[in-house]
C-alpha cells in the first residue's frame, strides 16, 4: 500500500524538476517594454542557461484607434550557440497619431524555445500616446501638483455650466535656469479628440510661465465653463510643461490620477427643476439709475438629461422694481440645445438706491392641450445695482391732528343738559391712515351720548369733522376735562378737551344778564317789529273794498 502511495509522488516531484529546469533554460530582461510617443525601437537582452537553442519570436496583435493595428517588423528564429547574452531589437511602425493621447496599449510578446514549446517567456509591451508631441524629452522639468476644483459639486464630475479651475505647479528639477516654459492645457473626449477650444471662457489654453530658477517651481491656473453640450461619458484632462517640445516637455504628474491624465466624467443636470438655467446674462447700463432702460439679453441652456417639445418660458420678477415679465421660445429644446432671451424695463424715480435681486426662472414640460408648464426651475438670481438720479426717498408716516369747539347750538356747558362738542381730525401724515375715534376722561361728570363717527378714513392732508354729543350730570359745575382719542396702526393722537360747565339756574340768570347787557338791541327789534305791524294793517285797509254811500 505504501508503495502505491510513494510512486506518484515520486513522478510528481520528477515531472516537477523538469518544468522548472525548462523554465530555466533562458532569461530576459527588461521585463518589459514601453514605448512613450516618437519611440518605435526598442531592444532586450535574452541569457540562455543551455547553448545551442533557437528561440521564435510571436508578436502580440495591438489595435490602436478606429481598430487599426500597430504593425511590427517580424524577427527570424533566433540560433545562440553559447550562453552569452544576445540583444534582440524590436521595430514597430507606429503612429502614434492613431493611438488616443493618454491612451495605453498593452500585449505581450512570447519568446519560445523552439526545442521545447513549454520553454518560453513573455514580454509585456506597451504603447503610451502623451500629450507631448514628441514624447517625454528631458528631465529637468516636472509637474509637481494639478489641483483640478469644481464650483459646484465634486471635483473630477462635470456637469455643463460648472465653473472648473485647473492649478498646475511647475518646477525646475536642474542645475541651471529655463527659460521660456510653457504650461498648456487639453480636454479629450471618448473618441481621444482635443475639445479644450470648446471650454467656454478659457481665454488661453496655453500659458507662458516665463523663467523658472534652479529649484524653484511657478504656479499657474485656467479657468473655464464646461460646454452646455457636454455629454455624459468619460474624458481625460491633460497637462503639459515644456520649453521645447523636441527636447524638453514633460505630461505626466504623480498628482495625476493616472500618471499623464486625470479622469474626469461628464454628468448632465439629472434633477427635473434644475433642467434649465439662464446664462451669460448681460445688463445694460450696470450700474443702471433712476429713469434709465434696462436691457438685459443671456442665454436660456438646457444642461438636463431629457428632450423637452413645443415651447418653453422665461420669467424675470423683482417686486421693488415693478418689474414681471416672460418670454415664451416657441421651439423643442434637446439636451445641450440654447436660445437667446432679451428683457427690458425702465427704472421708476422713486426707488431706494440699492442692489435688487432680479429672478429669473424657466417654466418647460408644456402640455399642449391645457396650455400648461409641468415644471418650474430654481431661481435664478442676478444683482443689479441701482444708483444715481433717484427722487430722496419719502418716509411713509402716519399721522394726525385734532381740534375742537362746542357747537352753536349749545354756545354753553349747562349741567343737566346736553352739549355738542365739534372735533376735527386732520391727516398730517404721508400715506393714506384709517382712525378710530373714542372719548375719555369723561365719566365721573357726564356720559357719553353719541359720537359720529367712529372711523375714518384719511388721505394725507385731508380732514374730517367727528361730532361728540355729551349728556352732562345735573350736579356736574365748573372746569371739566375730556380726551378725544384717534388710534391707527400702533400710534395714539390725544387731544384734551376744557369745558365749563354752569348751573342750570345760572343759565337763567346768564340769560337775564344778556337781556340787560344787550335791551338796546331788544328794543329796536320790537320797535321794527311793531312797524311792520302797523305797515300792514294800513295796507289791508287800503286795499279793503268801500262800502257805497246813499242820499
Amino acid at each position: 500500500m505504501k508503495s502505491k502511495t510513494i510512486l506518484p509522488l515520486l513522478l510528481t516531484v520528477i515531472l516537477s524538476l523538469t518544468l522548472v529546469s525548462a523554465a530555466a533554460n533562458f532569461t530576459v530582461s527588461p521585463t518589459s517594454l514601453n514605448f512613450i510617443n516618437a519611440d518605435n525601437s526598442k531592444s532586450f537582452t535574452i541569457t540562455p542557461t543551455i547553448a545551442n537553442l533557437t528561440y521564435h519570436f510571436t508578436f502580440p496583435t495591438i489595435l490602436g484607434k478606429d481598430n487599426i493595428a500597430i504593425p511590427f517588423t517580424p524577427i527570424a528564429d533566433t540560433l545562440i550557440t553559447g550562453v552569452t547574452p544576445i540583444t534582440i531589437t524590436v521595430n514597430f511602425g507606429v503612429d502614434y497619431s492613431k493611438l488616443n493621447i493618454g491612451g495605453t496599449y498593452t500585449g505581450n510578446l512570447v519568446i519560445t524555445d523552439t526545442s521545447n514549446n513549454a520553454n518560453n517567456s513573455t514580454l509585456p509591451i506597451t504603447f503610451i500616446n502623451t500629450f507631448c508631441k514628441f514624447g517625454e524629452n528631458g528631465t529637468t522639468l516636472s509637474i509637481t501638483d494639478v489641483q483640478v476644483s469644481n464650483n459646484d459639486g465634486d471635483d473630477t464630475e462635470w456637469s455643463p455650466l460648472d465653473e472648473i479651475t485647473i492649478d498646475v505647479e511647475v518646477t525646475n528639477d536642474g542645475t541651471e535656469k529655463i527659460s521660456s516654459v510653457y504650461v498648456e492645457l487639453g480636454l479629450l473626449d471618448a473618441n481621444g479628440k482635443n475639445i479644450v477650444n470648446d471650454l467656454g471662457d478659457l481665454s488661453n489654453k496655453k500659458i507662458k510661465l516665463g523663467s523658472i530658477d534652479s529649484g524653484d517651481d511657478k504656479k499657474t491656473s485656467f479657468t473655464f465653463k464646461v460646454p452646455v453640450d457636454f455629454e455624459d461619458a468619460n474624458y481625460k484632462l491633460v497637462v503639459k510643461s515644456y520649453k521645447d517640445e523636441k527636447n524638453l516637455c514633460v505630461s505626466q504628474s504623480s498628482s495625476l490620477s493616472n500618471t499623464y491624465y486625470e479622469s474626469i466624467t461628464g454628468a448632465r443636470e439629472t434633477d427635473e427643476q434644475k433642467q434649465f438655467v439662464v446664462d451669460n446674462i448681460i445688463m445694460t447700463p450696470s450700474p443702471a439709475q433712476c429713469g434709465d432702460k434696462v436691457q438685459i439679453s443671456g442665454i436660456v441652456v438646457n444642461i438636463g438629461d431629457t428632450d423637452y417639445e413645443d415651447q418653453v418660458k422665461v420669467t424675470l420678477f423683482n417686486k421693488d422694481l415693478g418689474v414681471n415679465l416672460e418670454q415664451v421660445i416657441r421651439e423643442d429644446f434637446d439636451q445641450g440645445d440654447s436660445s437667446p432671451i432679451d428683457f427690458e424695463f425702465d427704472v421708476q424715480d422713486s426707488i431706494k438706491e440699492k442692489s435688487y435681486d432680479l429672478e429669473f426662472r424657466v417654466w418647460y414640460d408644456y402640455d399642449i392641450d391645457d396650455e400648461t408648464y409641468g415644471v418650474g426651475s430654481d431661481k435664478i438670481i442676478k444683482p443689479i445695482i441701482i444708483q444715481g438720479n433717484c427722487k430722496p426717498t419719502v418716509t411713509e408716516t402716519a399721522n394726525a391732528r385734532i381740534t375742537a369747539e362746542l357747537d352753536s347750538e349749545t354756545p354753553e356747558a349747562v349741567a343737566g343738559k346736553q352739549v355738542v362738542i365739534n372735533a376735527n381730525i386732520k391727516n398730517t401724515g404721508s400715506v393714506e391712515t384709517a382712525y378710530t375715534i373714542s372719548v375719555s376722561g369723561n365719566t365721573a361728570w357726564s356720559s357719553l351720548v353719541s359720537l359720529t363717527p367712529q372711523t375714518i378714513t384719511l388721505a394725507p392732508g385731508d380732514s374730517k369733522d367727528v361730532s361728540i354729543v355729551l349728556s352732562l350730570d345735573p350736579t356736574a359745575q365748573g372746569d371739566k376735562e375730556f380726551s378725544v382719542k384717534a388710534v391707527y396702526g400702533t400710534k395714539t393722537t390725544e387731544q384734551k378737551v376744557a369745558l365749563l360747565i354752569v348751573s342750570s339756574q345760572a343759565g337763567g340768570q346768564a340769560f337775564v344778564e344778556h337781556i340787560k347787557d344787550n335791551w338796546f338791541i331788544y328794543l329796536i327789534v320790537l320797535i321794527n317789529v311793531i312797524l311792520i305791524i302797523a305797515i300792514i294793517a294800513v295796507i289791508r285797509r287800503m286795499l279793503a273794498p268801500k262800502r257805497e254811500e246813499y242820499q
